[in-house]
């Protein structure tokens, strides 16, 4: 139990703890705060994840719960400003790699009993995920020149999902065949 409860861990537990409540938040019209703590939140998926590999406090349960925090923080993050924010219905492509990443935990924990490791498309995309979600959650206008700059981030989000997206869905075809790829 020790070993779970290592200050990774906490963060990535504190995580999906306070998902939910940037969630009610922003709903609720506490804009500002409901950022605030989206930030936090963003920000401790950074944090967590640098604290276990440079302490070498890395364990199967992180591994494990990391990338479902920050699936859930995007999901509520993406359901948030599409229920009270400009964010378009079609926009919810960017969800594409986490669909295909989630698939392919399921597969590689069923037939290999681990997890799924991210890769630079996965990791970035996260990032572009955040930002996206960020500058709408801000409701400004980011229109300069007659360039909505919003929905460029989108476009570019959405873009590295599908790029993130063929690059698991591809591992997970070489998992399936055998390949013990992860």
């Amino acid at each position: 139990m020790k070993k779970i409860l290592n200050l990774p861990n906490i963060l990535t537990l504190a995580r999906i703890a306070l998902s939910p409540v940037f969630f009610v938040l922003f709903l609720i019209g506490e804009r500002r705060v409901g950022l605030l703590i989206f930030l936090i939140v963003a920000i401790t998926d950074v944090v967590d994840g640098w604290i276990a590999r440079s302490s070498k406090q890395v364990t199967k349960f992180g591994a494990t719960w990391d990338p479902m925090a920050d699936k859930f923080m995007v999901a509520l993050a993406l359901l948030v400003i599409l229920l009270a924010a400009d964010f378009p219905l079609w926009g919810l492509l960017i969800l594409t790699r986490d669909i295909i990443s989630l698939a392919g935990s399921l597969l590689v924990f069923s037939k290999y009993n681990t997890h799924w490791k991210p890769n630079i498309f996965g990791k970035l995309t996260t990032f572009l995920q955040v930002i996206t979600i960020f500058v709408y959650m801000l409701g400004a206008e980011f229109v300069v020149y007659g360039v909505d700059y919003k929905i460029i981030v989108l476009y570019l989000t959405i873009a590295l999902s599908f790029i993130a997206a063929i690059t698991y869905a591809s591992r997970g075809i070489k998992i399936i065949t055998k390949k013990k790829v992860f």
